[in-house]
């Protein structure tokens, strides 16, 4: 059955901390895919190429939210980028089921400020590894 994504989360555990990263307007999927390797002979029936699967790579997931100075995971996110560290992160649905992977903070940035709008910001995870779908 379909479910909702209000309610949804995402957390980090830094040195044997979970902190939720909160003010978050969006999570972007997680995506799945491999690369294609060429393994077509000269002597290939029909003329067609032929591939198998080579390495999978898990991607990247984009956080965006509102920029919250004072957020514990925001600022948690700040700090993973400057230290490069690739940690654990549990995304969490409403119904409890959860996403768990490592990933390091490849991007962050703070939003343009526009008259009569909100600041935000956005971070990238770089996945590095799997994922366990729980």
């Amino acid at each position: 059955m379909p479910q909702k994504a209000m309610g949804t989360s995402i957390s980090c555990r830094y040195n044997d901390a979970d902190t939720v990263i909160g003010r978050l307007k969006a999570i972007s999927e997680i995506k799945a895919d491999s690369e294609a390797v060429d393994v077509t002979c000269l002597d290939a029936e029909n003329g067609y190429r032929q591939y198998v699967q080579g390495l999978k790579d898990m991607g990247e997931v984009t956080l965006e939210g509102f920029y919250d100075a004072g957020q514990a995971g925001q600022q948690m996110l700040r700090t993973l980028y400057e230290a490069g560290d690739a940690v654990p992160f549990t995304v969490t649905f409403p119904d409890k089921s959860k996403v768990q992977f490592t990933a390091f903070v490849k991007s962050h940035a703070l939003g343009a400020a526009q008259v009569d709008g909100a600041v935000g910001f956005t971070a990238v995870l770089r996945l590095t590894g799997g994922v366990t779908l729980l």
